[in-house]
Order: C-alpha cells, then sequence, then structure tokens
C-alpha cells in the first residue's frame, strides 16, 4: 500500500468516513468551535462578535461543529481552515497521519470537575458507579480518566456510558439516569443548584494540559502563512477583550449558549479570566503528559516528540513583536 494510501486508510479508521463537501472555486474560510460550553469555546465567539476577526483582516466563517474529533476530521477533508480542539486530539490525529499542527492555545488546564450524586461519599466511591462521558479522545475524555487514576481507579471499574457533551451529560445524572460526570464550570454550577456534589476538582491539581487550542493543517500553514499568523494574533487580541471587557463578554457568551442564567454567566466568567493564558503558547509539559499516558496503549505515542504536534512560529513571532505587551499595557 502507498504511504498517502495508508494514511488516508488510518485517519479514516480514527475519525471515522470523511465529511466530503462540494467546494466552490471561491470558498470562503470557516473556522469551527466545537464547544457549546463557555470554558471550551468562548474566545472564538468574541473574536467573531466583537468583530476581532475582520479588524486583522480575516473574513472567517464561525461555524459550530461537535466535538474535537469531528473538528479535525472537517479540517482533514478540506471543509474547514481552522478549528477548535482539545490537545488528545490534535495528537491523535497526527499519529493517524494527519497533517495537523497546533497553532495557539487558550487554556493550557484541566478546567473540570467531577460531579455527581450526593450519595457519592468520595473519589474512591466512584468505583464501580455509572458515569456519562463523552467520546475517546476528547479533553472531557481524558479528564476523567485522569482523575480516575489520580483516587487509583481503572477506566474499567466504572460503567461508562457515552453521551456526548457537557449539557447532555449534566442531564443524564440531574435526572438520575446515571451517577457521575465530568464537567466544566458552568455545568458545575448548574449542577449544584441541582443538589449534584463536587467529588473532585480537577483544577486544583493544577495538571498541564492542552485544552482549547486553535488547529490548522500544515499544508495550510505554509501556502497561507500571512492568515494563519492574523488568525493567531486575533486570538491572543479576543482573550484580551474578553478579559477587560465583562459586561460585553457576558452578552456574547449568553447569546451563544442560549441563554444560561446571570449566575452561572458570571461563575464561568471568572473561571475564564483566570484560566486563559495571554500569550497564547501551547503547553509542551501539558502535550508530554497526554503522550506518556497514551503510551501506555499506544506503540505511536511513545516514539513520538512534542514538537511534531505543534507549530509556535506564531506564537513566537507575536513575542518578539511586543503585541501582547502593548494590548496588557506593559513595556
Amino acid at each position: 500500500m502507498k504511504t498517502s494510501s495508508l494514511r488516508v486508510f488510518l485517519i479514516a479508521l480514527l475519525f471515522g468516513p470523511p465529511i466530503v463537501w462540494a467546494h466552490p472555486a471561491h470558498a470562503r474560510t470557516y473556522i469551527a468551535y466545537i464547544s457549546d460550553s463557555p470554558s471550551g469555546s468562548v474566545v472564538y465567539w468574541v473574536a467573531n462578535d466583537a468583530g476581532i476577526f475582520k479588524k486583522h483582516g480575516l473574513d472567517l466563517e464561525l461555524i459550530f461543529i461537535n466535538g474535537s474529533v469531528r473538528g479535525i476530521q472537517s479540517l482533514l477533508a478540506g471543509d474547514l481552515g481552522y478549528t477548535g480542539a482539545v490537545g488528545t486530539a490534535a495528537i491523535n490525529a497526527r499519529l493517524a497521519g494527519g497533517d495537523v499542527a497546533i497553532i495557539q492555545s487558550q487554556m493550557n488546564t484541566l478546567p473540570y470537575f467531577i460531579i455527581g450524586n450526593p450519595n457519592i461519599k468520595s473519589p474512591e466511591d466512584l468505583k464501580g458507579r455509572s458515569a456519562a462521558v463523552h467520546i475517546p479522545g476528547t479533553s472531557a475524555d481524558f479528564a476523567l480518566r485522569l482523575a480516575l487514576m489520580k483516587v487509583g481507579i481503572t477506566y474499567k471499574d466504572i460503567k461508562a456510558v457515552t453521551v456526548g457533551g457537557g449539557p447532555a451529560r449534566m442531564a443524564a445524572v440531574t435526572t438520575g439516569q446515571l451517577d457521575f460526570t465530568v464537567v466544566t464550570e458552568p455545568e458545575k454550577i448548574q449542577g449544584e443548584k441541582f443538589g449534584l456534589k463536587v467529588i473532585i476538582d480537577m483544577a486544583k491539581l493544577n495538571v498541564p494540559f492542552q485544552f482549547n487550542c486553535v488547529v490548522a493543517t500544515r499544508r495550510r500553514i505554509r501556502e497561507n502563512p500571512d492568515e494563519v499568523r492574523r488568525v493567531v494574533w486575533a486570538m491572543a487580541e479576543a482573550i484580551h477583550f474578553y478579559k477587560t471587557h465583562k459586561e460585553q463578554a457576558i452578552k456574547i457568551t449568553e447569546k451563544y449558549t442560549r441563554g444560561l442564567s446571570r449566575f452561572v454567566l458570571e461563575g464561568a466568567y471568572a473561571a475564564n479570566r483566570e484560566l486563559l493564558v495571554e500569550d497564547t503558547y501551547p503547553t509542551l509539559e501539558g502535550l508530554k503528559n497526554t503522550l506518556e499516558l497514551q503510551a501506555t496503549f499506544d506503540p505511536k505515542a511513545a516514539k513520538a516528540k512534542v514538537e511534531d504536534f505543534v507549530d509556535l512560529r506564531f506564537v513566537d513571532e507575536m513575542k518578539k513583536s511586543g503585541f501582547i505587551k502593548q494590548l496588557y499595557g506593559r513595556r
């Protein structure tokens, strides 16, 4: 089998049948956000609705694709210019032969909580319980596996039921269908209002992890470096806007989350403001941690180098230019 054919086969094996759309002669460039949770996508929403993409000369159309795996699948199929993703999905795609790279980051830790039925007395009590989980390769999946490992429980020790995104997982637990799940700040706040209990606070573990980031194909980076550069700078400015324009940021978040309560939006804003990284550098340590964990069941991960999964030239250029210091009024 030729190398190119093998590469296509591996990608199809990992991600399923690729999505193929017809492309007009002058197709518009799409950028996808991959979660309806503020923790995962708020920077994309702000970059779009606050006019920051346009300010940087970008003609991007923001669309929603549910989940990193599907986002990268569409990226590899040529349907997207850029996609949001978590580090695990970018790693899996690259290991399968996908020509992708992380070009910037928004969060470099796991902003997750294990939350569940109040009769779960301790983390060790999760053993044998039913869990609402996300699809393999997502940050929620990784966070749950890591949390269980930290308390000495294997994934096989729980009854995992694949449900999907945060809102769906929360619904499964609040209605009593399942015992616990993994969520970010907004869902955690909602869950507590319904009487659920925080069992493990992953943020307090302060584990370096490549959470939300922008991924592009290396072909696009080679052929459109100026556009990629402007995407990286725009996302950095969107983070600054979020941190310094609270009311506008909350209003934009409310639009995309379809009317979350002010109480939940306030909590999400405070958490995101704390966790969003100003210089947008991907976390190499976090990617290394993921590779080490993945190497326990994937021999290809053991041979990989962290540098294979990132292209840092644009964040490097941005730092050297003084753009970040200028944004935040520093010398």
